[in-house]
């Protein structure tokens, strides 16, 4: 089969990226022909695919006169339409798997797909079906009411707290959504989460559209661990608010005798330092970004690991990684988290934003290794039974072929 896979980020990021190039590896190894599209970047990965990307699209220092061409590229992307139909006559894939394109593709490629009988799969990673505001998270909470007031979002800058950002990326969400752009193009809608599942249909999206799919994670280079000698418990991923990294850092301040180490980079890490400074927090450490080998053997070297988030998430990566290497997790009752660690089974849940129930559940598992190890086993043999590559191969085969046949 010949998949064409797209995403706006050809490089290491997140989970959406990870995904992209996991799936994009079990796919060949299983002898499909693989083919990209995506933007062009210095930090992307070499593909002999790149000389069909479009210019990249960036935010960063946005003033008025660049706003009106960057607000018309986020809504339709004539470039990227040009580029993906060279693409789609030169490659003819069978189908077409994409991650995210908003604000960056943008829905411009989607008729373009649909014109040469193509059928689209589309693997929702955040919200930004449902609200221009994809992390649903604003002013240091949950924030639902942005989704479908395009004036609630403005008044509240639900955008990187900033008026012109907000105003145009809701508008053109707004525009977009009175299109239909992308719900009536796409053939499948793949959702990793149940709670993902309950937001789309709950906005109005055909529940026949859509298929539940949790991600999948490969555990072959990760081995079960009891931690080094020095204990510590872990947290890893990008520095951002809605992560809930400051909560740790609020209960380092109530466990002096628990060692933190904070794994990870954004700009987010400046309030960090300073926090930490601060309060005098001699028991946290803050390390940069880690991948590869170094990753693994910091969470190998772990008692456990934290995952506080303050919102929604979807299926976060971090959670399956750590049961690759025994690891138990205590994590946030929030969004698609409570599916995949099961409280008192392979980890502990707490309530989001609640320090004391949160510190109680970090404090329990530091005096009790015995229970430690025992949830860690069973998160080892939980992400190898139920997120193992065979198994999703199978399943995102019959997506693919079921779309095909009923074109």
């Amino acid at each position: 089969m010949r998949i064409l896979l797209i995403h706006k980020h050809h490089y290491n990021l997140g989970g959406a990226e990870r995904y992209y190039f996991e799936l994009a590896k079990l796919l060949k190894k299983k002898g499909h022909e693989v083919a990209y599209f995506s933007l062009k970047d210095k930090k992307n990965k070499k593909t002999r695919w790149e000389k069909y990307f479009a210019s990249n699209v960036t935010f960063e220092n946005l003033k008025v006169d660049n706003a009106t061409s960057l607000f018309f590229r986020m809504l339709y992307n004539l470039e990227a339409k040009r580029k993906i139909s060279k693409l789609l006559d030169d490659f003819k894939p069978d189908i077409v798997h994409i991650q995210n394109i908003y604000n960056h593709i943008s829905p411009s490629i989607l008729p373009e797909i649909k014109k040469r009988g193509v059928p689209i799969i589309y693997t929702v990673h955040d919200y930004h079906l449902v609200s221009p505001n994809v992390n649903l998270f604003h002013g240091g909470r949950v924030c639902e009411e942005d989704g479908n007031s395009f004036f609630t979002a403005v008044k509240h800058k639900c955008i990187n707290d900033s008026f012109m950002q907000t105003f145009g990326t809701a508008l053109v969400w707004k525009i977009q959504e009175f299109m239909n752009a992308y719900n009536r193009h796409i053939d499948v809608l793949i959702i990793p989460s149940k709670f993902m599942r309950d937001r789309l249909t709950k906005n109005g999206f055909d529940p026949r559209k859509i298929y539940l799919l949790p991600n999948f994670f490969n555990c072959n280079d990760y081995k079960k661990s009891r931690g080094s000698d020095e204990r510590f418990v872990l947290f890893f991923g990008r520095f951002y608010e809605h992560k809930g990294i400051k909560n740790i850092l609020e209960v380092a301040g109530k466990l002096s005798e628990v060692k933190f180490k904070i794994v990870g980079d954004g700009k987010y890490g400046k309030f960090l330092k300073k926090f930490i400074k601060k309060n005098k927090l001699k028991n946290v450490e803050l390390k940069k970004y880690l991948v590869g080998g170094e990753l693994r053997k910091v969470i190998s070297d772990s008692a456990f690991v934290v995952v506080p988030s303050l919102w929604y998430e979807n299926f976060p990566y971090s959670i399956l990684e750590s049961f690759a290497a025994g690891k138990s997790v205590v994590a946030s009752r929030i969004g698609g988290i409570p599916e995949i660690v099961k409280d008192g089974k392979n980890g502990l849940l707490f309530k989001p934003s609640d320090v004391k129930d949160f510190s109680e559940k970090i404090e329990r598992l530091w005096e009790d290794p015995l229970l430690v190890n025992k949830l860690g086993e069973t998160a080892a043999k939980d992400v190898k039974k139920k997120y193992n590559p065979e198994d999703h191969y199978k399943k995102i085969l019959e997506v693919y072929n079921k779309a095909i046949n009923t074109r």
